[in-house]
C-alpha cells in the first residue's frame, strides 16, 4: 500500500505540473518553462531511483519504446552537436565568419568562442539552441512518466478527466475576463490580442488550441460515457437517462464551456483545426465499437447540433475572422514568411542552423515583401520551421518518432477491447496540433506541448494487450 500511495502521489504531481502549466502565461517565459522543466526532471528523477531500486513497476518495458525514443534521441544529439565547433567548418553558420572579425577573435582553438575548440559552430545562437534541447527533453519526461504511469486505466482516466476540468477552470476564468470588458491577463494589464480572449496565455491562438485539446477530451469522456458496457443487457429507458444525465452530460457541459472560451478567441486556425480533430475522434471510436452503430447518427448530430449553438451564440467575431477580406494581407505575410524559410532550408537542407534559432537566423533572409515592422518569432508553420532549425533528415527524424507514436495508438484501437479512448484522444490531438502547426506555433508553447506529451503518453500507455506486454515484463 505504501508503494502505490507513493506512485499515485508522483502521478498526480506529474498530473498537477502539466494542469498548472498554463497559469504563468502558457509557460512561456524563461522562468516558468525552466521552472516546468526543473519540476518535470525532479519527478523523473525520483521515478528512476524507485525503479531502479524495484518500488515502482515499469509495466511498458524500454524495448516498447524504443522505436519511439530512439529517433526522439537522436535529434536531441544532434541539437547538442549544432552547438559545437567541433563540426567542419563547412558547416558553420555563416554568421560566425562575420562575428570573429568583427569580436577580433582569431582562428583555431583555444580563442574563448563557443566552447573552446573553435570559432563557430551551426547554431546560430548556441543558447537559444540549449533552451530548446531542454524543452524537447521536457516533454520527453512527460511523455515517458504518462506512459509509464497511464498503464494503470483508473490513473489514465483519472488524467483525462483532470484535463477536461482544468480546461473549464480557465475557460470559466476567461470568459469572466472578457465578458467583464477586463483587458487582463490575470494581474497584468494586456499588451496584445485586446478583445480577444486568451485566458492566463498571451496569445490567442495558443489558448484557442490549449481549448481544442479540453474540448476534445470533453466530447471523448462524453462520448465513452455512453458506450455500452460489456456483458450488460439492454438498458431501459430508466438507465439510459440516467446514464445521459450524471454520467455524459455533465462532460458535453464542460465541452461547450471550453469551446464558447475557444470561439471568443476569434483563432480561425485553432476553431479550424478543433472541429477537424473531433471529426477525427468520433469516426475512431466508432470504428473502434465505443459507439454503436445505431447511436452513431443520433451522437453525431447532438454534437453538431450544440456546436451550431455554440458557434450560432459565440462563434461571430471568428466567423467574421475566416470570411473578412482585410486577413490576405495578414495571410500574405506568412505567405512570403513560408518562402523566406524555405529559403533558408535551401541554404542547410542537411545541417539546419540551430534548434530553437529561428528568429535571429531568420533576420539575415527578411525582405522588402514583409512590410509590417514586426519581428518574426516563428514561422508560423512548425515542419518548415523545424526543417530549418534541425535540418530535413533531423526534422523527418523527430517527425518519424510522432508517426510510431501514432501507429502504435491506431493499431491500439484495433487490437484492444477496452480503454480505446485514451489512443483515439492521443491521435486527435495530434490531427488538431499537426493541423494547427500548418499556420501557427501553438504546440512549439510549453503549456500546450506539456498537456500534448501527456495525452501521447496516456494514448501510448493503453494501445497494448496486457499478453503482449507480460512476455517481455517477465523476461527483463
Amino acid at each position: 500500500m505504501g508503494r502505490m500511495a507513493v506512485n499515485t502521489l508522483l502521478f498526480r504531481l506529474l498530473v498537477a505540473i502539466v494542469l498548472l502549466a498554463p497559469l504563468p502565461l502558457g509557460s512561456n517565459r524563461p522562468w516558468s518553462w525552466s521552472l516546468l522543466a526543473v519540476a518535470v526532471g525532479l519527478l523523473l528523477a525520483v521515478w528512476s531511483v524507485r525503479a531502479a531500486m524495484g518500488r515502482v513497476a515499469v509495466p511498458i518495458p524500454p524495448a516498447f519504446l524504443l522505436p519511439v525514443g530512439l529517433p526522439y534521441a537522436l535529434v536531441l544529439g544532434w541539437a547538442a552537436l549544432q552547438t559545437s565547433s567541433v563540426t567542419p567548418p563547412s558547416l558553420w553558420h555563416p554568421m560566425w565568419a562575420e562575428a570573429t572579425p568583427a569580436l577580433g577573435l582569431a582562428g583555431g582553438p583555444g580563442n574563448g568562442l563557443g566552447n573552446g575548440l573553435g570559432n563557430g559552430m551551426i547554431s546560430a545562437d548556441p543558447a537559444m539552441t540549449w533552451a530548446a534541447v531542454l524543452r524537447l527533453a521536457c516533454y520527453a519526461g512527460i511523455f515517458w512518466l504518462a506512459v509509464q504511469f497511464g498503464r494503470d486505466r483508473g490513473r489514465a482516466r483519472e488524467a483525462v478527466v483532470a484535463l477536461c476540468i482544468a480546461g473549464t477552470v480557465y475557460a470559466t476564468y476567461g470568459l469572466t475576463v472578457h465578458l467583464a470588458g477586463w483587458e487582463n491577463i490575470l494581474w497584468l494589464k494586456k499588451w496584445a490580442y485586446a478583445g480577444d480572449l486568451t485566458a492566463t496565455f498571451v496569445n490567442r491562438n495558443a489558448y484557442g488550441a490549449y481549448a481544442g485539446l479540453g474540448v476534445v477530451c470533453c466530447i471523448g469522456l462524453f462520448v465513452n460515457a455512453l458506450r455500452p458496457r460489456q456483458g450488460s443487457q439492454s438498458p431501459g429507458a430508466y438507465d439510459l437517462v440516467e446514464t445521459l444525465l450524471l454520467r455524459a452530460m455533465p462532460y458535453l457541459a464542460c465541452g461547450l464551456v471550453i469551446g464558447t472560451a475557444l470561439l471568443l478567441s476569434h483563432s480561425r486556425g485553432a476553431f479550424l483545426s478543433t472541429g477537424l480533430a473531433l471529426g477525427v475522434l468520433l469516426i475512431l471510436l466508432s470504428a473502434a465499437g465505443l459507439v454503436p452503430r445505431r447511436m452513431a447518427l443520433p451522437l453525431v448530430g447532438a454534437v453538431v447540433l450544440v456546436a451550431l449553438v455554440t458557434v450560432s451564440a459565440s462563434g461571430d467575431g471568428t466567423i467574421t475572422r475566416l470570411a473578412e477580406q482585410t486577413s490576405v494581407e495578414h495571410d500574405s505575410g506568412r505567405t512570403n514568411v513560408y518562402r523566406l524559410t524555405m529559403d533558408a532550408i535551401a541554404d542547410a537542407p542537411y545541417t539546419g542552423m540551430g534548434l530553437g534559432t529561428f528568429k535571429p537566423a531568420f533576420r539575415m533572409y527578411r525582405d522588402t515583401t514583409l512590410l509590417d515592422p514586426v519581428v518574426w518569432e516563428f514561422a508560423h508553420n512548425v515542419p518548415l520551421e523545424l526543417a530549418m532549425e534541425l535540418g530535413v533528415p533531423a526534422a523527418a527524424l523527430l517527425g518519424l518518432s510522432l508517426a510510431v507514436i501514432a501507429g502504435v495508438c491506431l493499431r491500439g484501437l484495433m487490437v484492444r477491447r477496452r480503454d480505446r479512448l485514451y489512443p483515439a484522444l492521443a491521435v486527435a490531438s495530434m490531427v488538431l496540433l499537426g493541423a494547427h502547426g500548418l499556420v501557427d506555433f501553438s504546440v512549439q508553447i510549453p503549456a500546450v506541448a506539456a498537456t500534448f506529451a501527456l495525452l501521447l503518453g496516456l494514448g501510448f500507455a493503453q494501445s497494448w494487450n496486457t499478453r503482449t506486454l507480460e512476455p517481455a515484463s517477465s523476461g527483463d
